[in-house]
């Protein structure tokens, strides 16, 4: 309350102290008045007035207010040395903000072109060493199977190696017996005797059935006995060949079997080489694109910052300047009042010291 009183107090003063001014200072006291509007413009007039109250001369006056437009004259030429130093931190450090976020857009765009490479390449890779693997599986149940055919086959051949020689003596038995018949025996005589040993000696009583043939029958059995002797004889050492040949033939495939093992293997060895480099290069490629995207946002949220700075920077500046430009005018209006109009601005202060 006794705020707004003084403030009514006061504006009553001026109406009053206006109202009553002479006529010729009319046009002084208006421009003054309005000076009162701006904190500036009403400080330096009570300032202007304590001066006038303490008896100070004029110079003193223009003095001070002298000072205090180039006090602000100053202020403003600092202003814009440091607005223009401002500006050139504002473009440097936007300008390496920018060029982080383009060599951290180019590192993401390279690292995940590097990414999809090396993707493709372990998808290859794992597939060539599966099927290597298949292969070398394949490899090995050949080679069992080879095995077991060939143990299979040699111990046929051995069996035949033991059987046949005996066939053949057993023949050589059944041509000594031949040899020792006289054809054409007694037939009723011949039948009791294989009724006796028929079933004991079956090579006996294959020679007393002989001994009922002619001489020529006799002598084409033994003729046939003879061919197979020397058949059985012949087949052993075809048998031997033969097994001879296909011992050779299986080393063969076991030597090729090796090779191809080898190779498989070496190549697998290749592959899975080649499968842990790009494991180890994807690797590297995801962290290289991971760093460069924290970069980026890293990057991207200065440059945000930095340019929000730099336009409260601009912005405070600009309302600094206006500022300034807006009291140095009021200075230079006081002061051309004060030199232009000295009766008329004093008679305004004393009216306003009163």
């Amino acid at each position: 309350m006794k705020a707004l009183f003084i403030l009514g107090l006061v504006i009553f003063t001026q109406a009053v102290f206006v109202k009553h001014a002479s006529e010729p200072h009319a046009a002084v006291f208006a421009q003054l008045e309005a000076l009162e509007d701006h904190p500036l413009g009403k400080k330096i007039l009570d300032t202007i007035a304590l001066q006038m109250k303490n008896k100070s001369p004029l110079s003193d006056i223009a003095k001070m207010l002298q000072d205090l437009r180039e006090n602000l004259v100053l202020q403003q030429q600092d202003a814009e040395l440091v607005h223009v130093a401002q500006e050139a931190d504002c473009e440097a450090e936007i300008y390496g903000y920018n060029r982080r976020i383009d060599f951290a857009s180019n590192e993401i765009t390279e690292a995940t072109i590097d990414i999809n490479k090396y993707t493709a390449d372990i998808e290859l890779l794992e597939t060539d060493i599966s099927n290597k693997e298949q292969q070398l599986l394949i490899l090995a149940n050949q080679e069992e199977q080879l095995r077991q055919k060939r143990a299979e086959d040699h111990a046929s051949f051995e069996e035949r190696q033991i059987t046949t020689p005996k066939v053949v003596e057993a023949l050589d038995v059944i041509a000594a017996k031949l040899s020792a018949i006289q054809p054409e025996a007694d037939a009723e005589a011949v039948l009791a005797e294989l009724e006796r040993v028929g079933g004991n000696n079956p090579i006996l009583a294959l020679v007393q059935l002989a001994s009922t043939f002619s001489a020529e029958k006799l002598q084409n059995v033994q003729d046939k006995i003879a061919e197979l002797r020397a058949s059985l004889e012949q087949s052993i050492i075809d048998d031997q060949e033969e097994e001879i040949q296909s011992q050779l033939n299986f080393e063969a495939q076991i030597v090729e079997i090796n090779e191809q093992r080898a190779a498989l293997q070496s190549e697998k060895a290749d592959s899975e080489t080649k499968l842990g480099q790009a494991q180890i290069q994807l690797a590297a490629a995801k962290k290289r694109k991971y760093d460069a995207g924290r970069e980026l946002d890293s990057a991207t949220k200065g440059k945000v910052a930095k340019e929000a700075e730099c336009e409260a920077w601009r912005t405070q500046y600009a309302r600094d300047t206006e500022q300034r430009t807006v009291e140095i005018g009021i200075i230079r209006q006081v002061e051309q009042i004060l030199a232009t109009k000295l009766e008329g601005a004093s008679s305004y202060i004393k009216g306003r010291i009163n």
